[in-house]
């Protein structure tokens, strides 16, 4: 009985929305050469933009998208929300693990592309449509990282919003466009909110469907080598084997971003503080190349606009200036030369911009302990806020630990603050003894550090 209710059902639904032509049009498309694991990178990209849709949906029915609630919800996020047990928080994690996913993801796709030359006729517009994507990924990441509106997102933006306003003539117009004014505040953050959850998905979709339009129009490119008869001759329909190859790569993908959401969660730190200078302002990683350019490149504009302009005028002139029916790389040696090395600079470039943001101070217990008790012996608690309680005259520090001052810079701050801020009304602490100084240094970084217990308690 069951089988023929299945059958009935079938029936029905191919009388009326023709349902074996369907999926006979999407399982049936002929791969030249065979199925290959080298294909399952569209589909994971795919996967990871369909989950950022649904972890994005479920996160936007508890985010509240001004300045006085959007932090306050996204702690209620991990904290509270979703039945509580921290569900709320893996799938915050599932959602920023998946934005960097992607953005890897679509670039290792688009490298792929390029390294097996399906860029050449007749695929131009496949491949410029590609690029557009990338362009589409980069910016709901950038749009992305401010909506938590914790310090981290809101100095983050700044410095990106920044090298925007960089850029000749249109910069300076466009930064306050998109901030909203001159600083960031409940425009800026509104703007970025209607960008990153309503103007780019309905452009995802678009320029997928036109994509996947596209790809079928025209069907893969197949191997880079090989006799053209031959690989016609070993082709293979997308069901079943690259369907289950696919599959696989779309749960490696999930596996790993569900792996980095419970053990490395996204976090989050204190509220947004405009007036706190003394942050030290960090891009997003997919940034940092960019950002390190502008310390070793002068004027910035070259940094900020140059080389990135230029990678992306190379990307779209790339299938109109080289058309050479030749796609294997080894035989597109200076092309492929030139890729390797721009990539290896960028991820160069990366890791010295990670390696010079400031380090937290290593910690000593015993010491941190110590210098709480010179914190409070000292009536600092009568000037600075710890975790809600304490003065109101200096600013709060109970993220002080996550900012990243060197013990030096704290030592010089508690003796001489002047140093730092000229017009500070901070008294010296210059009678304590120089143990003391170190003993209340840790202490001031261990706050807000996890792992540790309540300074206040």
């Amino acid at each position: 009985m069951k089988q023929k209710g299945e059958s009935k059902l079938l029936k029905y639904l191919d009388e009326r929305i023709r349902l074996r032509s369907l999926m006979s049009f999407l399982l049936d498309e002929p791969i030249p050469g065979g199925a290959r694991w080298a294909y399952v990178f569209g589909s994971m990209v795919l996967f990871t933009l369909i989950l950022q849709f649904l972890t994005g949906i479920m996160l936007a029915f508890y985010y509240g998208g001004t300045p006085d609630h959007a932090w306050d919800s996204v702690n209620y996020i991990d904290h509270l929300s979703f039945g509580g047990m921290g569900v709320g928080r893996l799938i915050r994690g599932l959602h920023y693990w998946g934005a960097s996913m992607m953005v890897i993801l679509v670039g290792v796709h688009l490298l792929q592309v390029f390294l097996w030359g399906a860029y050449k006729k007749p695929r131009e517009i496949m491949w410029l449509v590609g690029v557009v994507l990338l362009a589409l990924t980069m910016t709901a990441a950038f749009t992305g990282y401010l909506l938590p509106w914790d310090e981290r997102a809101y100095w983050g933006t700044i410095v990106g919003t920044n090298m925007i306003g960089l850029v000749p003539i249109v910069g300076p117009i466009l930064k306050s466009a998109i901030r909203g004014g001159v600083g960031l505040g409940a425009l800026t953050l509104s703007h970025f909110f209607t960008i990153h959850t309503m103007v780019l998905p309905s452009m995802f979709i678009l320029f997928v469907v036109f994509h996947l339009v596209i790809f079928r129009r025209i069907g893969p490119a197949g191997p880079y080598k090989g006799d053209p008869l031959a690989l016609e001759a070993r082709k293979e329909f997308f069901y079943p084997r690259q369907v289950l190859m696919d599959a696989m790569g779309m749960l490696a993908i999930f596996l790993v971003i569900a792996g980095l959401s419970l053990l490395r969660p996204p976090g989050l730190e204190s509220v947004a503080n405009p007036s706190n200078s003394s942050y030290s302002p960090t891009p997003a990683w997919y940034f940092d190349w960019i950002f390190q350019l502008l310390k070793m490149i002068r004027p910035e504009i070259l940094g900020v606009v140059g080389l990135p302009a230029l990678i992306g005028i190379v990307l779209v002139l790339l299938p109109f200036v080289d058309k050479r029916p030749e796609r294997s790389p080894f035989r597109r040696p200076v092309a492929v030369l030139v890729t390797m090395v721009v990539l290896g600079a960028m991820m160069t470039l990366s890791v010295q911009a990670e390696r010079g943001f400031k380090k937290l101070v290593s910690l000593e217990p015993r010491s941190v302990a110590r210098g709480k008790l010179v914190f409070r012996q000292s009536g600092c608690i009568g000037c600075h806020t710890v975790n809600g309680q304490g003065g109101h005259i200096g600013p709060d520090l109970s993220e002080e630990g996550l900012v990243g001052h060197s013990e030096h810079w704290l030592v010089v701050q508690f003796v001489q603050s002047a140093a730092h801020f000229p017009h500070s009304p901070m008294p010296s602490f210059s009678y304590l003894k120089p143990d003391q100084l170190h003993d209340l240094a840790q202490y001031v970084s261990s706050l807000g550090r996890t792992g540790w217990p309540d300074p206040t308690k």
